[in-house]
């Protein structure tokens, strides 16, 4: 007899006609309604937000630790036509976060253009010595997505030479927390409480950052939110549920040019695209860039208007995760 290697620990009972009359509100056999109660959907109205999550479900992006002092700092350097950089991560949380707010400073006309910084030479995170070169390069304002909460050194000696550093980032939060100009995180709480949920993504928060820098959710932004969200693991509940949900409908009918590319390269069917798709496809092609080279290119694809451009890197996005497998095999 095989030994078993965990102890399961049961849920008490629960109450029957509490189950009953759930799962008559909602049309559910009794045993969904039972998981649902167990995962603490024990109201009807509960149970319908997790089942059914919509854009109500969505909270104001100004409730988050200082969304508006970031964002009209943004806005600052956008109307005095200051050189804005946005500073990413390598991994697919990292690129989507990075596209989703290139492209909504784009949007607004900023002068901008980003970094993804390399794993191998630059590690993970505000490096100084890139700081000093993005500055000595005509840098102004510096915007971190998926990173910053760590960055102590990189962010003082950037405040040192006149240059604002704007946070935006979901990592758990050291004991110190870094002399930015600001920082946008779900996690730091206001002077009038938590934001609701804490689990976001960097692209959530790119996201949310850029619905409020916008002013409206950015829609064309849900299907890079969705691969941001699914790839980095985080708990499909709340503002998430919401997010994937969406997303995975606009991945459904991108027209993003380099999306439409990688499926092709990835034999998908973009009418099937579902969070496995995201989990076993797209998202490890992304991150496989970050590990084999440069993930640089990983942002052009995925805003690139350019279909011979984004065919190209598609292939080679291809190519470096049969690599990367390759190398795991070994």
């Amino acid at each position: 007899m095989i030994d078993s290697r965990y102890e399961w620990k049961k849920r008490p009972q629960t109450d029957q006609d509490q189950t009953k009359k759930l799962a008559e509100a909602l049309n559910l056999s009794e045993l969904v309604a039972e998981i649902l109660i167990n995962r603490g959907y024990d109201t009807k109205e509960k149970a319908e937000n997790f089942l059914k999550p919509g854009p109500e479900n969505l909270y104001d992006p100004y409730l988050m630790h200082d969304m508006k002092k970031g964002t009209d700092r943004i806005r600052t350097a956008i109307v005095e036509g200051q050189k804005i950089t946005v500073y990413g991560d390598y991994d697919a949380d990292g690129l989507t976060s990075t596209s989703i707010m290139y492209e909504a400073l784009t949007q607004l006309g900023a002068e901008c253009d980003y970094y993804i910084p390399n794993r191998f030479d630059d590690g993970y995170g505000p490096n100084k010595d890139v700081y000093k070169r993005l500055i000595d390069n005509g840098t102004q304002l510096i915007v971190t997505v998926d990173n910053g909460v760590a960055g102590h050194e990189a962010i003082e000696f950037a405040k040192e030479q006149g240059v604002d550093v704007v946070i935006t980032d979901h990592h758990e939060l050291p004991q110190e927390l870094p002399d930015a100009y600001a920082i946008i995180h779900p996690k730091i709480p206001n002077d009038d409480g938590n934001y609701p949920f804490g689990g976001l993504s960097g692209a959530g928060v790119a996201f949310k950052t850029a619905t409020a820098l916008l002013e409206e959710i950015p829609q064309e932004a849900l299907d890079l939110c969705a691969i941001g969200t699914v790839a980095d693991l985080v708990p499909l509940v709340d503002e998430n549920r919401v997010l994937v949900k969406y997303g995975l409908e606009a991945l459904r009918s991108t027209e993003r040019i380099g999306l439409l590319a990688l499926y092709e390269e990835c034999g998908l069917k973009q009418d099937e695209v579902d969070e496995e798709t995201i989990g076993f496809s797209i998202a490890p092609n992304l991150n496989a860039l970050g590990r084999i080279s440069d993930a640089t290119v990983g942002v052009e694809l995925l805003t690139t208007m350019d279909e011979q451009r984004a065919s190209e890197i598609a292939k080679n996005v291809l190519q470096q995760n049969m690599e990367r497998q390759n190398l795991v095999k070994d």
